[in-house]
């Protein structure tokens, strides 16, 4: 039986979502695969389920393309507020609600901007010619000349299967100070997708906080990917980072049927 489903994107990082029905349950790894399958599905990075929640405005499933269960997205986080507030899970400008690593607070923005919290992270940690850190998912940043020339399908499987195989992958990003008026571009490679993806909210937040103590680049920080720009805001305390938030787009694109 066909059901409706809605297309959104987040700086041209796309996602199919659904509204959760009747009893929670997990999606197969096929259904999922097949429909985020460019060529055969629907089309996308990731899909996600919005289900009711007893604590929160709603409960957050997001899986990959690759038909696994994922961690935090936060592009997919911000399209997911905007799926909630259409279809009337909550009302006004904040909303709550539980992702892969816990719950998260989300304000709309008068200009359609969508700003989402993120939990406490670490610093970054050197590591295979770069440096590592967890923002709800893993994520390994290189500091390059510049993103333009770096082959990502090249290096970013050899590094993502490579070194980081033992601790179940890792996204990896390239940074270069190159994009508008001295700002700093990224590029992704996403474990899950097994490609380059147009941008990864998660990746603009560990490669803002890598900045920061490298570079001493002062909050907010602007990101550039290749499907738009990213904020990111944080405080520091505790030689950790806190009042981490991610601002960006989140368009809807089109509604349609599936066969779930």
């Amino acid at each position: 039986m066909a059901e409706q489903f809605e297309k959104y994107h987040g700086t041209g990082n796309d996602f199919i979502l659904l509204r959760g029905k009747g009893t929670y349950h997990l999606l197969s790894p096929e259904d999922v695969a097949l429909a985020c399958h460019r060529q055969f599905g629907i089309g996308a990075d990731g899909l996600m389920v919005l289900w009711d929640s007893a604590d929160a405005d709603f409960h957050l499933d997001y899986y990959n393309a690759d038909g696994g269960l994922g961690s935090l997205c936060g592009n997919g986080s911000r399209c997911a507020v905007a799926y909630a507030h259409a279809h009337g899970l909550f009302v006004g400008s904040t909303c709550h609600f539980f992702a892969s690593d816990g719950l998260h607070a989300a304000q709309r923005h008068e200009d359609g901007q969508i700003t989402v919290d993120f939990a406490r992270a670490g610093g970054p940690v050197p590591q295979w010619e770069g440096f590592y850190l967890d923002t709800g998912s893993p994520h390994h940043i290189a500091i390059v000349d510049q993103v333009a020339d770096i082959p990502v399908l090249q290096e970013g499987p050899a590094l993502r299967y490579g070194p980081y195989a033992d601790q179940g992958g890792a996204n990896i990003n390239w940074i270069s100070p190159t994009g508008p008026d001295g700002t700093w571009e990224i590029r992704t490679y996403e474990r899950g997708v097994e490609n380059e993806t147009l941008s990864c909210g998660t990746g603009a937040v560990a490669a803002a906080l890598t900045l920061h103590a490298l570079k001493g680049c002062a909050s907010p920080v602007s990101l550039h990917a290749r499907g738009g720009r990213l904020d990111i805001a944080f405080k520091v305390a505790d030689q950790a980072y806190t009042d981490i938030q991610l601002t960006g787009p989140a368009t809807h694109v089109y509604t349609g049927t599936w066969p779930w």
